[in-house]
């Protein structure tokens, strides 16, 4: 089975619309704010073939899913896209991970001037394979609700993710669980960098179709943690590197 990336998670906690405007403030054009049949809410930043979510709860509620109330704000998830959730949480399971039973996701969609129905399947874990890190699955039931063209038009043009970069004080031991959780064979030349005595390795790196995992030595990380993400405009030079101390919550809002 292969895996692409799907998107990367930014929790906003109750802050959902100061953290869309720090991006719109960047020149990305952003979806409009949706409500999960879970409770949630989320903006989106759609690119190419994976998309940054925006998520959260509105501001002055409380939050409705356990799962998420206590989530730090900022880098919160890595999600990785499936095209057979109920094949996904087989292969997990037969892997030795601990995946939860296929969950069904729906959220209201604006294309156009009409509002349709998004459905997803998601496989989510009783505990992540990676200490530090947010992980699941995605399958995506209705892709032309959420890859709408009108989203994917940014003002500053970058439309592409590059790559993710995370951060671990045993990056060969992540690097080796990812290996395994999505079920990747053959890298680009890693054995040196496996194999050095330094003791900053790497970084070691995880290509998927659709982007690139990076894994760098922090020796002072008690557990992994994702450190940034690269946007670019496909086929140019620009890109735009954002980590978590760009990413401001206000301090009227925790």
């Amino acid at each position: 089975m292969q895996y692409e990336f799907d998107h990367l998670v930014i929790m906003a906690r109750d802050q959902i619309s100061l953290v869309a405007k720090q991006f719109s403030d960047l020149g990305f054009r952003l979806s409009a704010k949706s409500t999960h049949n879970l409770g949630s809410a989320n903006q989106l930043i759609v690119l190419d073939s994976t998309y940054l979510e925006i998520l959260g709860w509105e501001a002055g509620t409380i939050p409705q899913r356990a799962e998420i109330a206590n989530l730090a704000f900022g880098l919160d998830a890595l999600v990785f896209r499936t095209s057979n959730a109920e094949a996904c949480f087989n292969a997990l399971k037969e892997a030795g991970f601990t995946p939860n039973a296929v969950q069904d996701l729906s959220r209201p969609a604006q294309v156009g001037n009409e509002i349709k129905q998004a459905f997803f399947k998601t496989v989510r874990f009783s505990q992540q394979p990676i200490e530090g890190l947010r992980i699941y699955f995605c399958e995506h039931l209705t892709p032309n609700f959420v890859w709408v063209k009108a989203d994917q038009q940014h003002p500053n043009q970058l439309n592409h993710l590059q790559s993710i970069t995370l951060g671990s004080a045993n990056p060969a031991e992540t690097f080796f669980v990812l290996q395994k959780l999505l079920q990747l064979v053959k890298f680009d030349n890693q054995t040196d960098a496996l194999n050095s005595t330094s003791q900053k390795p790497g970084p070691l790196q995880l290509h998927l179709p659709n982007c690139v995992l990076k894994i760098e030595y922090q020796a002072k990380m008690q557990v992994a943690q994702i450190i940034d993400f690269v946007l670019v405009q496909e086929g140019k030079r620009a890109e735009l590197r954002i980590n978590q101390t760009m990413l401001r919550a206000s301090t009227t809002h925790q």
